[in-house]
């Protein structure tokens, strides 16, 4: 199944005709107005290529966005969905626009969060780019907003009794403890209290912190605050209530996505461009590429094969050093956090299979089709 390629380039001096404007497909796309030269003048993903045309090179077109005295040719990209189109857009303006592509990266930027693992270093930090980091440190993410990130960190901190002041951990066992530990909020391992191989491995936990895990959590949590319930134990009852309040804080949006940024690979489902036809792409940190098609009726045999195919290209991906592209890897980022109605199927490297790859194909696949209205929220990215 290849990539989405660019059509012809179309003679437009002056405009086009209505009759012209028909012939255009409308369809998702990349669209590409150039001028008489050559030059890229308008760039931009679209939920209907015609449409977006139209208001730029038809009759109708008015204002900024009339692009009639300049215009020489435009060209098409075609593509299976909105979210499809983001990736090939920002892939194109790396090339055609690299301006506009800086541009909607810096709009398109999520946030990481980083540490060492090893508690002689470990201390949160976080960035837009994880190439910033060093390559020693655990990566997860994405975040949305700084203050996110930050915020998660500190809720890891307390459901997790990390060390909220890492300078002091650097220096154990010789470190001065703070009010967290007087309040029982912290095992000390900055003054010997407690062994840094300890300390490691709560971090890990929290490192490995998702949806599942709080549940768990909070779970056993509440088991034992009905228990200290039934036998009036009201002091740990209240230090129950205490720690579950640590485990609710979390952000349910992240807490659902947020994961190491190794395992931020995909098998991407959108919809095919035939009935009862799903499109599968391969995306791994910031790469991407079409894989393969999957076809519903030919039920989990076909499915087990697109994985394979999924696997194959993630795998081309993952010979390459560090992340792709980071306007790639904020389409994403941005998608997982807030899904579009009607948008894509997601299943991580780690859950790939053919039976969950069949499931979301088939929800995906039930969505509207690209003639009806878009109701993405985070598209298009217009010039």
């Amino acid at each position: 199944m290849n990539d989405p390629v660019w059509s012809s380039r179309v003679p437009a001096p002056g405009g086009i005709t209505e009759e012209q404007i028909q012939t255009i497909p409308a369809s998702y796309g990349v669209v590409c107005v150039r001028d008489t030269a050559g030059k890229v003048i308008s760039l931009a993903a679209s939920g209907d290529a015609r449409s977006f045309l139209a208001a730029r090179l038809g009759p109708q077109a008015e204002g900024a966005n009339d692009l009639r005295p300049v215009a020489g040719t435009y060209e098409i990209m075609r593509c299976l969905s909105i979210f499809e189109a983001d990736l090939a857009f920002i892939r194109e303006s790396a090339v055609l626009d690299p301006g506009l592509h800086d541009r909607v990266t810096r709009k398109l930027r999520i946030w990481w969060l980083a540490t060492h693992t090893d508690a002689s270093r470990a201390e949160w930090v976080w960035e837009t780019d994880p190439a910033a980091f060093d390559e020693s440190m655990r990566v997860i993410g994405p975040f949305l907003e700084k203050k996110g990130v930050r915020r998660h960190a500190s809720n890891l901190d307390a459901a997790f009794e990390l060390c909220r002041y890492p300078d002091e951990l650097h220096k154990a066992p010789a470190g001065r403890a703070c009010a967290y530990k007087e309040m029982g909020k912290c095992p000390g391992a900055c003054d010997g209290s407690e062994s840094l191989g300890a300390y490691e491995l709560r971090l890990a936990e929290a490192l490995a912190f998702d949806a599942s895990v709080a549940e768990a959590r909070r779970g056993e949590i509440n088991e034992r605050m009905r228990e200290a319930a039934l036998a009036e134990d009201f002091e740990v009852a209240a230090q129950c209530k205490s720690d579950l309040s640590s485990w609710d804080a979390f952000d349910k949006r992240y807490a659902g996505v947020v994961a190491d940024l190794g395992m931020h690979s995909y098998a991407v489902v959108t919809q095919g461009d035939r009935a009862g036809v799903a499109a599968v792409l391969a995306v791994d940190r910031g790469r991407w590429a079409r894989a393969c098609e999957l076809e519903l009726e030919a039920g989990e045999a076909a499915a087990v094969a697109a994985s394979a195919s999924v696997l194959a290209a993630l795998g081309s991906f993952r010979g390459l050093q560090g992340c792709g592209d980071l306007g790639v890897l904020g389409v994403l980022g941005r998608e997982l956090l807030r899904p579009s109605r009607g948008g894509p199927g997601f299943v991580r490297i780690d859950r790939l299979e053919g039976s969950i790859l069949l499931q979301a194909a088939r929800r995906v696949v039930k969505t509207p089709r690209a003639d009806q209205p878009d109701q993405r929220r985070n598209a298009p990215r217009d010039e």
